[in-house]
């Protein structure tokens, strides 16, 4: 009972780290300073300095369609933890009372960038998601193979910055630019380093499953490889799969559940082309 209990519970302490990290970051630095550093956050910034909707609720209003529509292709219990990550990280930025903690454009994006990047890392470790434009981002690749989950999530992202220079001035926008960079790094760092993808090997004697959960689970392609054991004689399956930063956490979890004894190798991939990935021109 306590080995299952373990991990939920270094979960749960993730999740809820990031979140106050996030949170803060958006009501110490972001928010007063009208930084909109994209993301569905950002829109409520916009929003909010038309109507008198806190930023909280049009994260919201934005995120539970999306639930909805992806609960299918993000699992019971990854599902649950995101929509609660994503209902907390919302409540906390509305009701969180923190004071605004610098007026000066260049601290407020630089450590409001790093704090909010360490805090989506931290969630996203925990096997979680805060929903927003990576979650929207991948409902469009769904449904729409040729358009990549970066160029969706960097095409929204740019959009909401691109507005928030007609809504608050150029001189915020440029900021939320350089905070947007910061956060993405830090993201990249909590997770995997600085790379943006992870090439696995595999090694197990249940490669069959592991490779039909991968496929079933993340839509992502597995390659087998055949291969001799040279101490036991014995023939063998490797499995290769390439997958970003967000769904190392995921596949590690799919493999070690079905085989706890599996032998697994994880590469840094510094450029991936391909279906999913960069595409050469």
């Amino acid at each position: 009972m306590n080995r299952k209990l373990h991990p939920e519970v270094k979960n749960a302490f993730l999740i809820i780290a990031g979140l106050l990290c996030s949170s803060a970051a958006y009501n110490l630095y972001l928010i007063p300073n009208n930084i909109a550093a994209g993301g569905f956050t950002g829109i409520g910034q916009l929003v909010n300095h038309f109507a008198d909707i806190s930023v909280g609720t049009v994260s919201i209003l934005l995120n539970v369609p999306l639930f909805l529509l992806s609960l299918k292709s993000l699992g019971l219990r990854f599902g649950l933890r995101s929509l609660i990550a994503m209902f907390g990280l919302s409540l906390l930025i509305d009701h969180l009372p923190l004071p605004t903690a610098t007026n000066d454009m260049l601290l407020a994006c630089i450590f409001g960038g790093v704090l909010s990047g360490l805090g989506f890392g931290l969630v996203l470790r925990g096997s979680a998601t805060t929903g927003g434009t990576d979650m929207l981002a991948s409902l469009i690749h769904r449904h729409i193979p040729f358009i990549r989950v970066s160029v969706g999530i960097f095409a929204v992202d740019g959009l909401v910055i691109f507005a928030s220079a007609f809504v608050f001035d150029q001189q915020a926008a440029m900021y939320a630019l350089i905070c947007t960079f910061l956060m993405n790094v830090v993201v990249d760092l909590v997770l995997e380093g600085p790379n943006s993808a992870t090439s696995y090997f595999v090694i197990s004697a249940h490669s069959d499953e592991i490779a039909q959960r991968v496929m079933e689970q993340m839509d992502r392609g597995v390659t087998a490889f055949y291969a001799k054991g040279m101490y036991s004689g014995e023939d063998k399956q490797v499995l290769l799969c390439v997958v970003n930063r967000f769904e190392s956490v995921l596949l590690r979890k799919i493999v070690f559940a079905i085989d706890p004894k599996a032998f697994v190798i994880a590469n840094k991939a510094h450029e991936v082309l391909g279906e999913g990935f960069k595409t050469h021109d």
